[in-house]
């Protein structure tokens, strides 16, 4: 029941954060969005890695089904390279509005072509 419920939220955090980066026009809100929808797609993999009763995979616990540690190292690791990225990401979007004075991107890609 827990990977059911942990999988539907990642759907919706997934579809909310997609949403608001398609529908914002402001570059924060678009990041922002972004980090959601990373969010939901790491929730997704560990919900797709829970496995019901399920044990640490230490020796010696004894026997029965042990959980599988991939996925999670797997998404501690996407988490670590989006923090990064997101913050190499807002100092351009920084650097940006610094420049241009605008944080719009139909504005920018205007300014941009002509």
């Amino acid at each position: 029941m827990e990977g059911q419920v942990a999988t539907f939220l990642a759907s919706a955090l997934l579809v909310l954060g997609l949403g608001t980066l398609l529908s914002r026009r402001n570059l924060i809100w678009k990041l922002l969005g972004l980090n959601v929808a990373s969010g939901g797609a790491a929730l997704f993999l560990v919900a797709l890695g829970h496995r019901p009763q399920a044990r640490p995979p230490i020796l010696g616990w004894g026997p029965g089904p042990a959980a599988d540690p991939l996925p999670q190292a797997l998404v501690l690791t996407a988490i670590v390279i989006h923090f990064a990225t997101l913050a190499l990401s807002l100092v351009y979007v920084i650097f940006l509005t610094e420049h241009r004075h605008t944080q719009d991107v139909p504005k920018l890609e205007r300014e941009e072509g002509g």
